[in-house]
């Protein structure tokens, strides 16, 4: 059985503060100590680790990826063909990893496929709670080509899936499960980078939300919302949707309900607050994100008020803006929003396993928890920048296994 002995600064997620001078002790998949340095805890013959001027942290979590592998699709046919990006998607996987992410949940079809080869050992990389395509309607957020027709773009579309009415809202849900999903996400709202939508258009009815929270809910399961306006994310809060991606224009109404709920908000905030500076965007895009980014600082504050559960999300897909290596750059967006780096931190960690409906064996450092670890230079508490790159993460360890290691 391997043994790991890590000295150096914890943050386990839990305590407020660190432990200075702290030990962790990995045998087997799973955490054995976690405390004040105790040279007796160590086991013979474990590897030993030391990063005295860096932290030890638990393994980071990303609540909205998306594995599409678009960048590395290669051009034949533009790059669209499903088999090309699934390829891409399992050499992405690996990024993730060196960035220190020991878990995400996934927001495209590829996750399906690519979280049983990461179960199975044949493929390098994180957790993986899939979700299947993304669900919306016709017109919204999720209708990103409105060249085809809508059976050619749900043939076609490894991300998105298009249903109307509540019959095909039953249909469409069912369809993910069948291919492996382990929660819903739908598109509740419009967006800053669909054409067809305003960021505040409701999309689904209360009745064809109605079926789709039902649904989720005989899997075992939830439903998350693409929520940009408010009314929409009010319509999905009260059909029973407990998990709200971006909430950027939030008020305080669908706060309060949140609170009530026990409802998760998620961040995405590095898009959100630097979309806007990305050049060449359509002048409509470009109006919207400016629009955006205000708002979801207000939205952050109010969570925080309300003591809402804040989750980290990236809505990164390795694309040239959205680079896997710098998923930790949405720290550092929690932090220009308001947020403290411990406050970041948890998100990013405790809060994140809670949507993984993995709380009880990963998220923070704990004897006896699964064995998802970080080492990264330098102190996040004072400067949360060390997050913001694969460069500063020294080691990865999932579930014991050394993954990554420039110690």
């Amino acid at each position: 059985m391997n043994a790991y002995a890590i000295r150096g600064r914890i943050i386990d997620a839990v305590s407020p503060s660190p432990i200075e001078d702290g030990l962790v002790v990995i045998e087997g998949t799973r955490l054995s100590y976690v405390g004040s340095y105790d040279p007796a805890k160590i086991p013979d013959q474990a590897q030993v680790l030391s990063v005295p001027d860096g932290t030890i942290l638990p393994g980071f979590i990303d609540c909205h990826a998306h594995l599409t592998g678009h960048q590395d699709a290669g051009s034949f046919c533009g790059g669209k063909l499903f088999g090309d990006q699934l390829l891409g998607g399992a050499y992405q996987c690996g990024l993730l990893l060196d960035a220190g992410f020991t878990g995400i949940r996934d927001m495209s079809r590829a996750g399906c496929f690519l979280s049983r080869a990461v179960e199975r050992g044949v493929l390098r990389g994180p957790k993986i709670m899939p979700g299947g395509r993304v669900l919306g309607i016709t017109s919204g957020h999720s209708d990103f080509d409105v060249s085809k027709s809508k059976e050619e773009f749900n043939r076609d579309d490894s991300t998105t899936y298009l249903i109307d009415g509540p019959e095909d809202c039953l249909r469409g849900v069912r369809e993910q499960f069948r291919t492996g999903a382990k929660f819903i996400k739908i598109c509740a709202t419009g967006g800053v980078s669909s054409p067809t939508d305003r960021v505040d258009d409701v999309a689904f009815s209360d009745e064809e939300l109605r079926v789709i929270v039902e649904e989720a809910k005989r899997h075992h399961t939830y439903v998350c919302a693409h929520c940009t306006g408010y009314e929409g994310a009010y319509a999905a809060l009260k059909a029973g949707v407990s998990c709200i991606e971006h909430g950027v224009m939030l008020t305080q109404r669908e706060i309060d309900l949140m609170a009530k709920m026990d409802a998760t908000l998620v961040t995405t905030l590095a898009v959100s607050l630097g979309v806007a500076n990305i050049p060449g965007l359509p002048d409509w895009m470009a109006r919207k994100a400016r629009d955006c980014a205000e708002a979801n600082k207000e939205t952050i504050r109010m969570a925080r008020e309300a003591g809402i559960r804040i989750a980290f999300g990236s809505d990164y897909s390795n694309s040239r803006n959205s680079p896997y290596l710098e998923l930790g750059s949405e720290f550092v967006a929690m932090t220009r929003a308001g947020m403290t780096p411990m406050e970041a931190i948890r998100a990013g960690t405790i809060n994140a396993a809670h949507l993984m409906l993995a709380g009880h064996e990963t998220g923070s450092l704990e004897a006896g928890k699964l064995a998802d670890v970080v080492l990264v230079d330098g102190n996040p508490l004072e400067d949360i920048r060390v997050l913001a790159h694969a460069d500063h993460v020294k080691a990865v360890f999932l579930n014991g296994k050394l993954e990554k290691n420039l110690c």
